[in-house]
């Protein structure tokens, strides 16, 4: 797990990185803290993380504006806002903060947040052996496109890349129960979420940039006895956007 610490305070960047070790460590979860003094140091790191912890008031770059561009490359990352003037919670709701964390550190309350944050990444984050690399890799479920049957092996794609696991397609049925993720057909799950189109017997998904350009398209036949269910869901996933 990756958390980045960004706050002008070093003192208070300690403090703070020396309870989530503590916390850590008391479950067994391995960890990289990283400490940024700035907005803009941490705009410079490439690192993706799955926990943010951003201080309000900072120099050129303020907590929202450094939110609002982690959020733009990586919808998945959790982010506690630390201020001591509520008059910033309201632009806070923008970067969709997970929790707002004040000065001094309420440690009971710093503990009760990541218990909510551990149980949040668990439900999103899946972790499996990749066959093609060779190693364990965790992929966020909403970063998946659609999985399929291929060669007797699943095939996992992503809008990152493409895996491969020995696991049973219905494995991953059961793994993947959010409303968004359909079966179109025995062979498949597919997201929604990534559909632009869809006819009688085929579905439509793709790929796009930060932009929102389509770069590749994928194409899934539907089953007879799933065009039915595969209609209603495309309209209420639609409707959801």
């Amino acid at each position: 797990m990756n958390i980045a610490i960004c706050d002008d305070d070093k003192s208070f960047r300690d403090l703070l990185e020396k309870h989530l070790r503590n916390y850590f460590n008391d479950r067994n979860i391995s960890l990289n803290i990283f400490q940024f003094p700035s907005g803009e140091k941490l705009l410079e790191n490439q690192l993706l993380f799955d926990l943010v912890f951003l201080d309000v008031e900072m120099g050129n770059i303020n907590g929202i504006d450094t939110g609002k561009e982690l959020k733009r490359r990586n919808p998945h990352n959790i982010i506690f806002v630390i201020t001591s003037y509520d008059g910033y919670l309201d632009d806070a709701f923008h970067i969709r903060a997970f929790r707002f964390l004040s000065k001094p550190l309420d440690i009971v309350r710093l503990y009760k947040a990541l218990d909510d944050a551990a149980e949040l990444i668990n439900n999103d984050i899946i972790v499996f052996y990749d066959v093609k690399s060779g190693r364990n890799v965790r992929i966020y479920t909403n970063d998946i496109i659609y999985i399929e049957i291929k060669k007797k092996k699943t095939k996992i794609v992503t809008v990152d890349n493409i895996y491969y696991s020995n696991e049973k397609i219905s494995v991953w049925k059961n793994r993947l129960n959010a409303i968004s993720f359909v079966c179109p057909h025995s062979s498949y799950v597919a997201n929604l979420d990534y559909s632009v189109y869809h006819t009688r017997t085929l579905l439509v998904l793709a790929k796009r940039d930060l932009d929102g350009k389509i770069i590749e398209k994928y194409e899934i036949n539907i089953a007879p006895k799933k065009q039915a269910e595969i209609k209603r869901l495309f309209f209420y996933v639609l409707e959801r956007r």
